[in-house]
């Protein structure tokens, strides 16, 4: 089969193949090349203007790379099963690292506020679980990728069963066919390498992120900790783990994500270019419909709203004219609430004496998991991690979190929450802080 090579900054040479590159050319998936992976964040990092569709290619690349490594040790479990499946598992967790984000619109935290519901998606009802049926209520970006991905057979580019599978590498909800149920637990490893505490997801995207910012908050050591990748035998069979040489590296991978949330993806100023484009939707400035499903999302780029957003601050419409001449509201209260602290009262107080004094008043919650790893922190339960270590050539297989001090000590989330006022209340808020002494 011909194959065909893209450069890429973070990963080098990427090879794909013919059936690869027949949905790497698809329209939808090259619709990702329009839309920005970090939205306004490029409005304090002015690299930050790579596109999802560079994501999608490096997550495709580096999952395939993952199971390359495992497939190689010796002792894995991989080694019993036939070529012809392991070939099959390799390109079903390609497309699905390839497909994983093919369901964002542009400014994703923003517009999917204004996703139809699920029933405009038709999605498969065969595709299904049972007990995970699809049920109402707005879609979300999974759902619409799960759409996206049965809309690729439609389209003649995919063929349905393997479709169904690429879904089911994806989401829980989705039944296997019968070919990927015949491997047993090495579709739960798939599926782990997509969306899990080792997946290749954050795998690309912290160092990409990094990259295109501009800082080096998200670098950690990628090929150490794909080297040290194992299966190991969990108490309900082989499952993704680790070497014990691999904890200093996954500690890395965890740090580089715990500070690329609060210096990058936290950052106070993008959180109000979202409410200020949410504004602008909201009061007709722009339009942004969803409601058609799949057809508007497909349509949807991040230029159809930066045009928008044009032609309605040239009309002098204030919300639009705040995000294109950037404006970033001004930060009266950064608050960092505690894992069980969820009301403050003091931000509450200050927001109703702003609004007393007449400013425009907004507030942005910010919240992540440092990890699910059970055992990590007060996490008692959540995703189970095992590490493999040798003593005297026996193999011994423990909780990763038993190796790691950082792991077992520390898991508090990122939970912050921003009160802004707009510029030109600054002069209020002074006088108000001044009286509440809240210097």
């Amino acid at each position: 089969m011909q194959t065909y090579e893209i450069r890429d900054p973070i990963h080098g040479t990427i090879i794909v193949d013919e059936e690869e590159r027949l949905v790497l050319d698809h329209p939808w998936v090259q619709r990702l090349r329009h839309i920005r992976q970090l939205g306004f964040v490029s409005m304090v990092y002015p690299g930050a203007v790579h596109d999802r569709f560079q994501h999608s290619v490096g997550v495709m690349h580096l999952s395939g790379k993952m199971f390359d490594h495992l497939c190689a040790c010796s002792d894995c479990f991989l080694l019993d099963i036939a070529n012809e499946d392991r070939i099959y598992a390799k390109k079903l967790l390609r497309f699905a690292g390839l497909l994983h984000d093919i369901g964002h619109a542009p400014f994703s935290h923003t517009s999917e506020a204004y996703f139809p519901n699920k029933d405009k998606l038709k999605l498969p009802d065969t595709w299904y679980r049972q007990g995970y049926e699809i049920t109402d209520g707005q879609a979300s970006h999974e759902d619409m990728t799960l759409a996206l991905i049965a809309g690729l057979v439609d389209e003649g580019v995919m063929e349905a069963s393997f479709a169904q599978d690429v879904a089911a590498v994806l989401s829980r909800s989705i039944h296997r066919s019968e070919r990927l149920q015949k491997l047993g637990p090495l579709a739960s490893i798939l599926r782990t390498l997509v969306s899990g505490e080792l997946d290749a997801d954050r795998g690309d995207y912290l160092l990409r992120d990094s990259h295109f910012t501009g800082v080096t908050y998200g670098v950690y050591d990628l090929d150490r900790l794909i080297a040290c990748l194992s299966i190991v035998e969990g108490p309900d069979g082989p499952e993704l783990g680790l070497d014990l040489h691999g904890v200093h590296p996954l500690e890395g991978l965890l740090l580089a994500r715990y500070h690329m949330f609060l210096q990058v993806y936290f950052h106070k100023t993008p959180p109000a270019f979202e409410y200020y484009l949410s504004k602008a939707i909201e009061e007709g400035e722009i339009e942004l419909s969803l409601e058609r499903g799949i057809e508007d999302v497909v349509a949807m780029r991040d230029d159809y709203i930066i045009s928008q957003l044009h032609k309605a601050s040239d009309q002098g419409l204030p919300w639009s004219r705040r995000i294109l001449h950037r404006e970033p509201a001004k930060l009266v209260l950064r608050e960092r609430l505690g894992a069980e602290q969820q009301e403050n009262f003091l931000a509450d107080e200050l927001i109703g004496a702003l609004r007393n004094e007449g400013c425009h008043v907004f507030t942005r919650q910010s919240h992540q998991v440092f990890t699910k790893i059970a055992g990590a922190g007060a996490i008692e339960r959540g995703d189970r991690l095992l590490c493999e270590r040798r003593v005297l050539g026996r193999k011994l297989i423990d909780n990763v979190t038993e190796h790691s001090a950082l792991l077992a000590s520390f898991n508090e989330p990122i939970d912050l929450r921003h009160t802004y006022i707009l510029r030109e209340d600054a002069d209020k808020a002074r006088a108000v802080m001044d009286r509440l002494q809240l210097w």
